[in-house]
């Protein structure tokens, strides 16, 4: 789980980075930049030293931005509402008058519901909005060089079935280590294709999570 723990670090440093050095792009969203800013920042510092206060911090900043900004604006995308759920499986360890066993299992149910929630929204909204989809497609630098223009339609809805069979998937736990490397591959095209700020930084923790499960140990 250290490495979980270290990519949920680093996507909260590159946050912070982000609305410090970015800060135009949330002018027109419900947050203080410069105090958000401070905020992911505070929470990399605690996760690497005290990991149950940057947990219990770093939750409440991701349900806040579930709830009350995400509705009005999408900052919190799919992925941040996975990564709530990696976080929250952090603190099961810390439950009072919870057996290993019990907290084990609680958290391997919020880590493979945290790294199958973007898979099932993305699927979905693809399903809902294939405009919006195509759009994206064809004006990203790669895959409008990629795609030609009459398998728009049928790509997009390949994408929508793939990402909810995914999902489907890691929520089943079934054949872990053959999804896990699925997962890491796909989310590291995505990281390729999308970039910042749409895929970067939020799937540097996402990454982690499917990898630690291409360890036997695990």
């Amino acid at each position: 789980m250290k490495i979980v723990v270290v990519g949920l670090a680093a996507t909260h440093a590159f946050w912070g980075l982000s609305l410090l050095l970015d800060p135009g792009r949330y002018v027109f969203k419900p947050i203080i930049p410069i105090l958000l800013a401070l905020i992911h920042l505070v929470i990399f510092l605690l996760l690497l030293t005290k990991e149950r206060y940057g947990a219990l911090l770093g939750s409440s900043l991701l349900t806040y931005y579930w709830f009350f900004v995400k509705p009005r604006e999408p900052i919190a995308e799919p992925q941040t509402v996975g990564i709530l759920g990696i976080t929250l499986s952090l603190l099961t360890e810390y439950l009072p008058k919870i057996s290993l066993e019990k907290s084990r299992l609680m958290r391997d149910v919020l880590l493979r519901l945290g790294l199958a929630y973007p898979f099932i929204e993305w699927g979905l909204d693809a399903f809902r909005n294939p405009l919006h989809f195509k759009s994206y497609l064809s004006s990203n630098f790669l895959t409008s060089h990629l795609i030609p223009a009459g398998l728009l339609d049928s790509i997009v809805l390949c994408l929508a079935f793939f990402e909810v069979a995914l999902a489907s998937l890691i929520l089943a736990g079934v054949v872990r280590r053959a999804v896990s490397f699925l997962t890491f591959l796909v989310l590291a095209v995505f990281s390729v294709v999308a970039g910042y700020p749409l895929a970067l930084p939020q799937n540097i923790v996402l990454m982690a999570v499917a990898y630690i499960w291409l360890k036997p140990s695990f």
